[in-house]
């Protein structure tokens, strides 16, 4: 079994130095662990209002289809 190759960092939020199992790209941030958990759980909590609903999927879209008349639709 090969060993990963593991990157020395410093974190692009606190500043502490840490190591990441990939090759860090240039101009993009990158987290020390306890960073990167501390994001994820804060866009975690803001993604749960823009997840996909199928009672209100018209509304995500922006149709105006409820807004027609039911005989202007064709139905198979």
């Amino acid at each position: 079994m090969s060993q990963k190759t593991m990157f020395e960092i410093k974190c692009s939020e606190c500043g502490k130095p840490a190591t990441v199992p990939f090759k860090p790209t240039a101009g993009k941030p990158v987290y020390c662990k306890s960073c990167y958990t501390k994001r994820r759980r804060k866009q975690s909590g803001s993604n749960a209002t823009k997840r996909f609903d199928m009672n209100n999927a018209w509304a995500i879209r922006g149709d105006d289809w409820q807004g027609q008349k039911e005989e202007n639709h064709t139905f198979f």
